[in-house]
């Protein structure tokens, strides 16, 4: 977003109409047991730990993402930045992800108010997307199949505001740090049965990384009626965002200039309209429906620039494809040269004597429609206090991908400028060509859930829900990419819980949920044939579902100490997922640069959460750990051929027992906000991760990244109960950290890199202030 835009904004905030402020935001003690409303149930009664999320917290913190506030308060939740922009993280819980990079395998559903907005080509998940003014609260549920396909690791439930629960008008306004700056308009109305709710926010950065500004514009919009048995509420969220992905750059880069980027543009450019009519009536006191229909459009373009595995051809007239060293059949010239668009060779000479690259380009198309009914029933049974739900869903999804590369020369800056030339090799083994493909899904659930209170103490939950998904793929350009499969599977959970006393509960869970492999994942699923990921397709053969089995145990509890001496919460449990045909991205052992999904047997991710809070009405104070233990099971031969330890053939060998990369073995959140005086609150938080092993490294044989530990500030004044000031400090003792590694191939530029290894840096020093008005 230009300055300019950003100015107009911040005026048109000052100039907006005041009215009185008032919220009646949802009680945090109900946790979601389904994505729909009315299903909730008290947290003392949910037989597994989830993450309860309010506003409040969003607004101590000054989110610009619900991300932010994640990554501070919750151990069991890290966040990466694989793509290299800080509104695009991957969010990982319990070593299960949810990430807005395609070709991440995902592990994690994501709902908004009531609709799964997983995209519909790669179960990716753009954070980018979601209005973080109007959420009103969010919920992690962990051991639910009632979240239906991907919630393997569990599901983040958003539910948003609307003109009822949020009343009057807020302005707030921040800068700092390169160039960031971000305006936010809330207001809200009811009149009689009526409501309205808007909120819009804008956001500007230049990045802190060459080549990695933003600019983001969301809004959120909500017209509700609410009767003596119905509640009906029709909202649209639309957003648009222009993203530099800087991603990960060579460890030499890095300790000249920890801003370098390696090989750029890297952009992303993402627009959604989002339109969602729900509604509730209740039929007696103790039956109640609630559903919604809805509608989603999603679009992405994709510009990346990379090196490139061609050259010239020994004969010097032409560009061939390169020879990758562990063919066993080398190939002929002839079958390695490059042509155009039209079928011709292309001529060395278009790279003018620079070094050969690519630019290369995809662009995703996706809409969804579907509809969700739910009925809940909470008549006592034989004197036992008792809630049943019961629901099914239905979505449609049809996607346009289509994916080219054109043949670029690299710059000095690491820049590839393209020469316009449209290039494939549909020839050789591994080769590529442009791909035009459509996709589409359709997926349909049935669900059952019930809750019984057996006594005062004991509570039991059980239900089942059934998944069925088709995932097809059609070749717009011939009929080699057409496919076809069927997914299906019933789920089951049980659990329960029993409370000592009321501010004593164990609990206990087991359950079990299933992802079906998107069309990605089965368009590019051969190893003969791998993609550069996600830019080609190949006709593969369909994956396995992966299917995810929980476990969980735990204690919770609270002690009211009094007003002087607050209020004491404290939680500790155990969990194990146990993953089988678990699907990976794995690097290709045709061609460098390309990979494919596959699936690598079993894995199991198993843990121990702890966290202790104390507050009371002038100062509040946590602590949160986690420990992760994410493991291959079985034993795997994968390639790696830029990893420094792999075997002659550019091999590595996993062993079970191996840890997954990426994910943290253990993390700390520690943090307090006290009241200087009434007007004056400050509050610090600190944050430490323990390293992980480098992706390509999934045998262990390297060393992982370093353990990582910042601390942020933050400290608001509020001169009057409608103007507030705030100030934030992130990364106060300017660390130099990294969240993510791989490797590359070190040949390919005119630089000289010894060092294969490649890491997404961590965010340094940075410092915004800002101005919230609320009337």
């Amino acid at each position: 977003m230009r300055r300019s835009h950003v100015s107009l904004i911040a005026l048109a905030l000052a100039a907006a109409p005041a009215a009185q402020a008032q919220e009646a935001l949802p009680d945090i003690d109900i946790v979601a047991t389904t994505p729909e409303g009315g299903a909730g149930i008290e947290k003392s009664k949910i037989s597994t730990n989830p993450i309860t999320l309010s506003r409040q917290e969003l607004d101590r913190d000054h989110a610009v993402s619900i991300t932010d506030t994640l990554q501070r308060r919750n151990a069991s939740v890290s966040v990466n930045d694989v793509a290299g922009n800080p509104f695009q993280p991957d969010l990982t819980y319990r070593g299960f992800t949810a990430s807005p990079v395609p070709g991440t395998p995902q592990g994690l559903a994501v709902y908004q108010d009531g609709v799964r907005i997983n995209e519909a080509f790669g179960d990716s998940v753009n954070f980018d997307l979601i209005p973080t003014a109007a959420i009103a609260k969010g919920d992690i549920v962990s051991g639910n199949p009632l979240f239906g396909l991907n919630a393997l690791g569990g599901a983040l439930t958003l539910e948003m505001k609307n003109g009822f629960t949020w009343q009057g008008y807020s302005a707030d306004g921040k800068g700092g740090s390169y160039g960031r700056r971000v305006g936010t308009l809330q207001y809200g109305r009811q009149i009689d049965n009526f409501a309205a709710y808007l909120a819009f926010e804008g956001i500007g950065d230049d990045g802190w990384r060459k080549f990695s500004g933003s600019s983001i514009l969301r809004g959120f919009a909500d017209l509700g009626y609410k009767g003596d048995k119905t509640e009906f509420h029709l909202n649209f969220t639309g957003a648009g965002s222009r993203l530099g992905a800087a991603a990960s750059t060579p460890v030499e880069l890095l300790q000249n200039n920890y801003g370098a980027v390696y090989t750029t543009p890297q952009s992303s450019y993402n627009d959604l309209a989002f339109v969602n009519l729900k509604g509730a009536y209740e039929a007696t006191s103790n039956l109640k429906f609630d559903g919604n229909v809805y509608f989603r459009q999603f679009r992405q373009q994709h510009v990346d620039g990379n090196t490139a595995d061609v050259g010239t051809c020994s004969a010097g007239a032409f560009i061939c494809q390169d020879n990758d060293p562990f063919l066993v059949v080398v190939p002929t010239n002839a079958q390695r040269r490059l042509r155009n668009i039209l079928g011709a060779f292309i001529p060395s000479s278009v790279l003018a004597g620079g070094l050969p690259a690519s630019v290369d380009y995809t662009r995703t198309n996706s809409r969804s429609y579907g509809a969700t009914l739910q009925g809940a029933y909470d008549e006592p049974i034989f004197g036992f206090k008792n809630k049943l739900v019961v629901g099914g869903s239905l979505d449609r999804q049809f996607t346009d991908f289509r994916g080219y590369s054109e043949l670029g020369v690299l710059q000095p800056d690491l820049s590839v400028a393209s020469t316009g030339i449209q290039y494939s090799n549909a020839v050789l083994e591994g080769g590529f060509q442009p791909v035009s493909v459509g996709g589409r899904n359709l997926y349909y659930g049935i669900y059952a859930l019930d809750t019984l209170d057996v006594t005062d103490k004991l509570t039991v939950t059980a239900g089942l829900r059934f998944n069925s998904a088709e995932i097809s793929l059609f070749d717009h350009r011939g009929v080699s990419l057409n496919s076809n499969a069927l997914y299906q599977r019933v789920n089951p959970v049980v659990g329960a819980t029993y409370s000592f006393l009321p501010e004593f509960t164990v609990y206990g869970n087991y359950s079990e949920a299933n992802r079906a492999p998107t069309a990605l994942e089965n368009g590019c699923s051969d190893r003969l044939h791998p993609c550069m990921i996600d830019n080609f397709l190949v006709a593969d053969p369909p994956l396995k579902q992966v299917v995810a089995r929980t476990v969980e145990i735990g204690l919770r509890g609270y002690r009211d100490i009094g007003s002087d001496h607050g209020r004491l919460d404290w939680r500790l449990g155990l969990f194990r997922t146990y993953n089988t045909d678990d699907i990976l991205s794995l690097p290709s052992d045709v061609i460098q640069g390309r990979g494919y999904f596959a699936n690598v047997g079993s894995t199991r991710r198993q843990g121990v959460e702890a966290g202790v809070t104390w507050r009371n009405d002038w100062l509040s104070v946590y602590a949160d750990y986690a420990l992760v233990d994410a493991t291959f099971r079985d034993a795997l031969t994968l390639n790696s051929g830029s990893n420094p330890f792999a075997d002659a053939e550019g091999k590595i060998h996993v062993r079970p027992g191996n840890v997954l990369p990426d994910i943290p073995r253990h993390r700390v959140k520690l943090g307090f906000d006290y009241f200087v005086t009434p007007e004056w609150k400050f509050g610090a938080d600190y944050i430490f991760t323990s390293g992980v092993h480098l992706r390509g490294d999934e045998a262990n044989l390297d060393r992982p990244l370093p353990s990582w530990g910042i601390v942020n500030l933050k400290t608001s004044y509020k001169i009057n109960e409608n103007f507030e000031v705030y100030g934030l400090v992130q990364n106060l003792l300017d660390r130099r950290y990294s969240t993510f590694g791989t490797y590359f191939d070190t040949a390919g530029t005119f630089l000289q890199f010894n060092n294969p290894r490649t890491f997404g840096p961590g965010a340094p020093l940075a410092a915004y202030g800002g101005v919230r008005v609320k009337f």
